[in-house]
């Protein structure tokens, strides 16, 4: 019996031109962005303990949610949008809507920034009830406005095909950036406060932004004129979308806050710390929805319904076999992995496992929200975001004040539950799609 074989069947899946193949070489370059973002956090962590690491988080979650409020879902819009109108070969239109989106974005984000950071103050003594939040947050809230160009940027490679370009502009330049600088300073001895890190993170997303839109105009040199789009039904169609990535931010902004209002910043960076590898097993997931998207929107174009399933049990395959080993040190060794940000961090264990079974649940279920937008039913998951902020609220108020930190994870994988069993319906009896039944419908 040949051994080999069954893995020589398997390896031309992994060729570079095959789903397999971009994927991994993708979640390659996520890895890089993970890696760098976990430098970051922990360099930060070693030099200002959890308090210092519960700002950061802090702030980095507030400009997060602000940044995908000025998108207002429009980065997948233009994933959508660009994607079917190549597969249709209208060229024109493509260019046409990511110019108006850019346009858009480039007037809205300095409004949302100049405001937020005159308020800042105010936001961060009554709505985070953390003071000493609040010269973090004023050097953050300025990336907004690279952040939300360089998520445009990398929707519109995604769009286009350049996948793997949008990868390494979305995240690992700017992070990357970030990281090493704040290492440079804590060698130079000029590391002092947590504004310092802050204001890298700034400079490098702003790098990432420049990168992404020069890597744009090359890949759209030759492009025909954009024909003008009305911004308007593209806003609408992505409110829908910004509801959806709004309540998934919601869960870990509002446990991370609620934990800070509750409990001492240390409990705060303490579940930071946790949360940093149980965003290394959500990478896995972006990575393969980030691929899988243009490709879901162009079947979706044409009716291909049973495409679309063949690809998402393929991406859940595939992110479970990558994310396995990391699922094993989390549930059998949490301990060891937040012993490495220090001792003071080890408390959080039993949090860590419990979003790391969310998280589980999570990838298991495969691409639902990615379906439900990409084949046009986003007006569906304003009712999944509702139930999931709801459920995420709940179980906030009455397990944070008693188990602080793990009553904070409860919470968010109540929130991702509730989410899923939502999604899973929708996909099935509204796309008409049955993921787990060759044949897709």
């Amino acid at each position: 019996m040949d051994v080999a074989q069954p893995f020589r069947r398997l390896l031309p899946h992994f060729a570079a031109n095959r789903l397999g193949g971009q994927s991994v070489i993708a979640f390659g370059l996520k890895s890089w962005g993970a890696i760098a973002s976990f430098a970051l956090n922990w360099l930060i962590a070693r030099q200002f303990g959890p308090a210092g690491s519960g700002q950061f988080g802090i702030a980095l979650s507030t400009l997060t949610i602000a940044s995908y409020c000025v998108l207002a879902g429009l980065d997948t819009i233009v994933v959508r949008s660009v994607a079917g109108d190549l597969v249709e070969r209208k060229t024109a239109a493509a260019h046409g809507v990511i110019v108006a989106v850019r346009r858009t974005v480039l007037t809205a984000a300095p409004i949302v920034a100049l405001a937020m950071f005159m308020l800042r103050e105010p936001f961060a003594t009554h709505v985070l009830h953390s003071p000493t939040v609040a010269p973090v947050i004023g050097v953050m809230l300025w990336a907004i406005v690279p952040l939300t160009l360089q998520r445009i940027a990398s929707a519109a490679l995604r769009g286009s095909g350049s996948m793997l370009v949008s990868q390494l502009i979305d995240g690992p330049v700017g992070t990357t950036f970030a990281a090493l600088a704040f290492a440079v300073a804590i060698v130079a001895g000029v590391a002092h406060s947590v504004v310092l890190p802050a204001g890298l993170y700034l400079v490098g997303v702003g790098g990432g932004a420049l990168a992404g839109w020069w890597s744009f105009r090359a890949v759209s040199r030759g492009w025909p004129a954009a024909v003008p789009a009305a911004i308007a039904p593209l806003v609408i169609a992505g409110l829908p979308i910004l509801a959806s990535n709004l309540s998934q931010l919601f869960t870990e902004w509002y446990t991370t806050v609620s934990l800070g209002s509750h409990w001492p910043l240390a409990v705060v960076g303490q579940y930071r710390a946790a949360w940093q590898f149980v965003m290394l097993a959500g990478l896995v997931q972006l990575t393969m929805e980030m691929m899988i998207g243009p490709r879901i929107a162009a079947a979706a174009r044409v009716g291909d319904t049973a495409a679309i399933a063949r690809t998402a049990r393929r991406m859940v395959g595939l992110v479970l076999v990558l994310a396995a080993p990391l699922f094993l040190a989390i549930f059998l060794a949490p301990k060891f992995l937040l012993g490495i940000f220090g001792p003071r961090f080890v408390p959080g264990a039993l949090a860590l496992q419990i979003l790391g079974l969310g998280q589980l649940i999570r990838l298991a279920s495969g691409p639902l929200g990615v379906i439900l937008i990409m084949t046009g039913n986003q007006r569906w998951v304003l009712i999944q975001a509702v139930v999931a902020v709801a459920l995420c609220v709940g179980f906030a108020l009455w397990l944070i004040p008693m188990y602080g930190a793990a009553g904070a994870a409860a919470a968010t994988t109540a929130a991702i539950i509730g989410r899923n069993l939502m999604a899973m319906a929708l996909v099935q009896f509204v796309c008409r799609i049955n993921l787990f039944r060759s044949g897709g419908r």
